[in-house]
């Protein structure tokens, strides 16, 4: 239940909730013109202010956003599981979650390094509200719920406080505008107790079919359509070039070259491979022969100033010592310098004659290469072989082409069938689950029938789940004029019902809130009937019905007489005041 939603501006309008029936009412002033309405007084920001409270995002164009309201934060108290929990949170800094008061029990809390208090980040809080109010598990990593299209916390709420300008609206089905089919029959199956992986699975099913009509639209058009083709298409294609290929293939097999001519081919291709290894080895030599050059240059004797130097701190730290005369160790270095040179030298001379060597039989193998050459041109035998050869390789390829073509034919048009068979699956399987779990159905339309039946005398309307190739569609409908607010009314009723049985089953969040909105264009006799539903159904339950309503409207309802009119309202009243009369006590664009 919701017990409280305050704010750190001065000028928010406290409001304080209470069990069964809330209504927050609108005034309109004596003094108010026709120009002013009550559009910006607060009810649609209040309903706004759950939805922020409870973890819903904060982007560029969120209304804690706006400067005015951008520093300030937003207080609620809630009894969530039987814990009273007061939290805190700002769109300055709406990724954490500020436990002011029974988060004791609370995991992953971190603390708030400028202000030293606990918090919980927004992922966090949104994974403890699910597994609190719908049983979602609290850690999702490495199960089900962790993957794409998984029933969360934020898609399952908002069927529990609809939102006018998301399209929330609309049909009963649907919470937002932009809500994708699968969506709401993967959330609607998991909170009516259906089985909700047959749709999740059914959803899986729609993305490969998105992805098959890119593949089929590319398939139609441009290059990519005249490069693949039908499987009826390139079957024949794939025959004749398989064919072809294979005709000359066996052709080459028979081909019949002398002895003399086989043998000439073969001694071409080992010429042909030596004078690739001689190559290979004359880089190489250069190689090794520019860098003995460099070495060459290198070798220096060192100056004689410094064996002097040596020779001199020799006599100075070692005194007494006899040592060689100054001009036998200088002769000593100038020798081995000279017999490092010569020893390069030599080296050089061994690589010169090696590379020498090569060049000269390089020469002498391409002077044979070229006499085999002209030996086989003038008979014949080897060029016809040879293009033979090639014509065999250029088949192979087009037969190679072909065939991949064809495989990625056979996976397209494999998959449109294999999609249709899943599909089939998937509806066989949902009709033995809405079998199964026929008793959790029946409960739902009934507290729909008793609802309707409740609301209109001469009306009959139900609801219906049906299994379809398309998952499971829901569907509620009052019979008659489908003006008059009927529509509303059926999301009243369909609500209502799961408010109901959600509440019996996993919890749920405690409350069901409808915006003002949701009774345009009802009889305001129904309205009247819904309110007491409302009251019904959550009075001595440790639930909540919250409506915001204009005050005149209101006060026209012809309530029954069990419904207390004015412990109904809350205590706070807002208004079309034009500075100070709206839920935030100022005006702003």
């Amino acid at each position: 239940m919701i017990l409280s939603i305050e704010s750190s501006l001065a000028t928010f309008k406290t409001v304080e909730l209470h069990e069964g029936l809330n209504v927050l009412l609108a005034d309109r002033l004596p003094q108010s013109t026709d120009k002013q309405t009550r559009n910006s007084a607060g009810k649609t920001s209040f309903l706004e202010i759950i939805h922020f409270l409870h973890g819903s995002d904060c982007d560029a164009e969120s209304l804690f956003r706006k400067k005015e309201l951008i520093d300030h934060f937003f207080r609620g108290t809630f009894l969530i599981q039987g814990t009273r929990l007061r939290i805190e949170r700002s769109g300055s800094d709406p990724s954490k979650i500020f436990i002011l008061e029974g988060g004791e029990k609370l995991e992953h809390k971190k603390i708030d390094k400028a202000t030293g208090r606990d918090y919980l980040s927004n992922v966090n809080w949104r994974a403890f509200l699910g597994h609190a109010m719908f049983g979602l598990p609290a850690q999702t990593e490495h199960t089900v719920y962790n993957e794409p299209f998984a029933p969360t916390f934020r898609a399952l709420f908002p069927y529990f406080a609809r939102k006018k300008n998301s399209g929330g609206l609309l049909d009963p089905e649907r919470h937002s505008g932009k809500q994708q089919t699968g969506d709401s029959q993967i959330n609607l199956s998991y909170l009516l107790g259906l089985d909700w992986q047959i749709p999740w699975e059914l959803q899986k099913v729609r993305v490969r079919e998105r992805s098959l009509e890119e593949l089929k639209k590319a398939v139609k058009q441009g290059t990519f359509g005249r490069v693949l083709g039908t499987v009826a298409e390139l079957r024949p294609q794939l025959t004749v070039a398989e064919t072809k290929a294979q005709r000359l293939r066996e052709q080459i097999a028979n081909f019949q070259v002398l002895d003399s001519y086989r043998n000439l081919s073969s001694r071409a291709a080992r010429i042909k491979n030596e004078m690739q290894s001689i190559s290979f080895e004359a880089v190489a030599l250069g190689e090794t022969l520019e860098h003995l050059q460099s070495a060459l240059g290198t070798e220096q004797p060192p100056a004689r100033s410094d064996l002097q130097s040596v020779y001199a701190a020799a006599g100075v730290e070692l005194p007494g010592v006899s040592l060689r005369r100054f001009e036998d160790v200088n002769r000593f270095y100038d020798s081995v310098i000279e017999n490092r040179r010569a020893h390069l030298q030599e080296e050089m001379a061994v690589i010169r004659k090696k590379i020498a060597d090569g060049e000269q039989a390089l020469s002498t193998l391409d002077a044979e290469r070229s006499d085999i050459f002209k030996t086989l041109r003038g008979r014949g035998a080897l060029e016809d072989f040879l293009q033979l050869q090639k014509t065999l390789a250029e088949y192979d390829a087009t037969a190679a082409a072909l065939r991949e073509r064809y495989q990625a034919a056979e996976i397209l048009e494999g998959e449109v069938t294999q999609l249709e068979i899943d599909r089939n699956n998937l509806k066989r399987r949902l009709q033995e689950d809405h079998q199964q779990r026929r008793g959790m159905l029946d409960e739902v339309i009934l507290l729909i029938a008793e609802a309707i039946a409740e609301l209109y005398d001469d009306r009959q309307g139900n609801f219906v789940v049906e299994a379809t190739k398309n998952g499971p569609e829901f569907r509620i409908s009052i019979a008659g004029d489908r003006g008059g607010g009927i529509s509303n009314v059926e999301i009243f009723c369909f609500d209502l019902a799961l408010l109901k049985t959600v509440s019996r089953r996993l919890g749920g969040p405690g409350f069901l809130i409808h915006d003002s909105h949701l009774f345009d264009g009802v009889d305001e006799r129904q309205i009247a009937k819904a309110l007491a539903l409302g009251l019904h159904a959550t009075q001595g339950k440790g639930l909540q019905y919250v409506t915001t309503m204009n005050s005149d409207i209101f006060d026209r309802l012809p309530l029954p007489s069990d419904v207390d009119r004015k412990n109904a309202v809350l205590s706070t009243r807002i208004s079309d005041e034009t500075e100070t009369g709206g839920l935030f006590g100022f005006r702003f664009e």
